[in-house]
């Protein structure tokens, strides 16, 4: 009784990081992970080991037995990676260490064999989705039971070990799934704060937006009419700079009624490198202006998607737009498609200012922009077109070394025009 009475305090134990975390995420609201999201739950990750240490579920002289590699696990994976694990893993020999006795060199074997298994699997675990990280997590799991298996198969198998292994595999799994759990439903609540404002967005501009455009339309007509008159140079300038201000208004206008247009009925399968070379075309003039070059690598087999062509471009346009003027001083926008699995992605490289955390997470956001005369719309509207796509969108950035765009579309090899109910 005593012994299944320790078990049970070990998976509680294991599971005071996702209780910490659940309450951090229902505070923030915040789905991306930041570094300092990952340093909290490594500092949870330390704590739970300690505990997991300092309440065993047996122990003696030479051994004490209790869910220490799960913590570790749970730590690397979700705490940071590597250097996390390293910490973790320094803390963890410390702490044996001071217990003393011969076991901690059966602690030190084991982190030379487990360690590097989870350092092996940490890059394909943070590429997967929750199914996949949940079997991959399985699968680890599984592995370190069978070690358990054949180190203590000559111990009393069937009233402890097997014990173990079964605390072992509850543990994990219904960590992870909680974890899991609590990042869908973080997410689902951002998305759902996204489309709220997108619908407020869109009846806004849907009121006033044609009603401003009308006017304008007949003030630029009229400056035109002035510029072909014989006036100065000097007020020749001062009308062309009017025209060119109500241009810029009228794109902002037209990027308004974007978010009021309804999605189209149709969507049929698009080349994401076709849609790229053309993006390319388009921006060469403004690029070379600007004294950026666009450098791009595309797959030689067709990267097809099921989506808008026009509304795909628009997305691309935007974005890489956005990169060449994020270099004032010139630079190069460095763009890279290729096929993963079931998914075309798409990454746009700029050697630009960069952008912190903070300026990371709030892209996308209603007027929201870091450029001077931006409106932040154009992101705004790649944003929700990707969504709408189906897509998913990471941004990595620094302040001074540029700024990283990685899209991902399920991938679509079908080229007939589909209709959608």
């Amino acid at each position: 009784m005593e012994h299944i009475k320790n078990l049970l305090l070990q998976v509680m134990i294991i599971l005071i990081p996702v209780f910490f975390y659940s309450m951090y995420l229902t505070n923030r609201h915040q789905f991306i992970e930041t570094k300092r999201q990952k340093l909290i739950f490594s500092f949870l990750a330390t704590i739970t080991l300690v505990l997991c240490m300092s309440f065993p579920i047996y122990s003696d002289v030479n051994e004490r037995n209790d869910l220490r590699f799960v913590a570790l696990m749970i730590g690397i994976f979700y705490g940071g990676g590597y250097a996390t694990g390293i910490v973790l893993t320094i803390i963890l020999l410390l702490y044996r260490w001071y217990f003393g006795g011969a076991g901690f060199y059966s602690t030190a074997y084991q982190v030379l064999f487990f360690l590097p298994m989870f350092f092996l699997a940490y890059p394909r675990f943070i590429k997967q989705d929750r199914a996949g990280r949940m079997k991959l997590t399985w699968m680890i799991t599984s592995g370190m039971s069978l070690i358990y298996i054949l180190v203590d198969f000559e111990m009393d198998f069937f009233n402890q070990t097997l014990q173990e292994i079964l605390t072992i595999c509850v543990a994990t799994i219904v960590t992870v799934s909680l974890i899991e759990t609590l990042r869908e439903n973080a997410q689902l609540h951002m998305e759902a704060q996204q489309a709220e404002k997108y619908k407020i967005l869109g009846e806004l501009a849907s009121s006033f937006a044609h009603e401003v455009r009308n006017p304008m339309q007949t003030n630029r007509g009229f400056l035109q009419l002035l510029l072909q008159s014989p006036i100065s140079e000097k007020y020749k300038r001062y009308v062309q700079i009017c025209i060119e201000e109500v241009d810029r208004t009228n794109d902002v206008i037209t990027e308004y009624l974007s978010l009021a247009k309804p999605e189209a009925d149709m969507q049929e399968s698009v080349d994401v490198c076709q849609k790229i070379q053309t993006v390319v075309e388009i921006l060469y003039s403004y690029a070379l202006e600007r004294k950026v070059s666009i450098d791009f690598r595309l797959p030689e087999q067709e990267c097809a998607i099921l989506g808008h062509p026009q509304k795909m471009k628009q997305a691309f346009l935007n974005i890489i737009k956005n990169g060449i003027e994020a270099m004032p001083q010139g630079g190069a926008v460095s763009i890279c498609v290729k096929q993963e699995s079931q998914h075309v992605m798409i990454q746009i490289q700029d050697e630009g200012v960069g952008m912190n955390e903070d300026e990371v997470k709030r892209l996308g956001q209603p007027f929201y922009s870091l450029k001077e005369k931006g409106t932040g719309i154009g992101l705004m509207v790649s944003y929700r077109i990707i969504d709408s796509l189906h897509g998913k969108i990471t941004v990595q950035s620094q302040k001074g070394k540029g700024t990283t765009f990685t899209i991902r579309f399920p991938l679509h090899n079908c080229k007939n025009i589909i209709a959608i109910n």
